[in-house]
């Protein structure tokens, strides 16, 4: 199994196109988002890649109730928690609620939020991807799970 990693995209179209051109030289089977998309428009970049999306709600994503019009139309999975085959993602606002998911019978669990890249391996993997936009960072990185080893990568 081969799955990209994506967070923190706000509405930065330069950089999302970026990574869906990238991503079009991956043979992933999904993509995880780990919320903070902001707008529609951004989520309709994705539609070239023809692959399913589970996406979790961003504290900054807007037109909530669009994003998952869109969302259950392509038959991606949209909320605020999301399972994921072999895992959850959520955006990560609520520590204590990490904590919790981290207890899940996973293999993983995708946050975002803080726009910091890292790998956490234990029990569950956690894997924050960091910020495609790379307006906190300046760097614009997603990550790549392939078979449990997971990469964080530069758009």
């Amino acid at each position: 199994m081969k799955f990209a990693i994506v967070s923190d995209t706000h509405d930065n179209l330069e950089a999302v196109r970026e990574l869906v051109n990238q991503l079009k030289k991956e043979k992933i089977d999904f993509i995880v988002h780990a919320g903070d998309i902001v707008a529609p428009f951004t989520l309709k970049e994705f539609f070239t890649l023809n692959k399913k999306m589970y996406i979790a709600f961003g504290n900054n994503d807007g037109e909530r109730r669009l994003l998952e019009k869109i969302s259950v139309e392509k038959g991606w999975v949209i909320g605020d928690v999301v399972e994921f085959p072999s895992g959850v993602v959520y955006h990560g606002t609520d520590m204590g609620l990490v904590d919790i998911l981290k207890k899940c019978k996973v293999s993983y669990l995708v946050i975002g939020h803080t726009h910091e890249p890292f790998i956490e391996k234990g029990e569950i993997t956690v894997i924050n991807p960091g910020e495609v936009c790379g307006y906190l960072t300046g760097k614009k990185t997603y990550a790549i799970c392939e078979d449990g080893e997971i990469s964080i990568l530069e758009v």
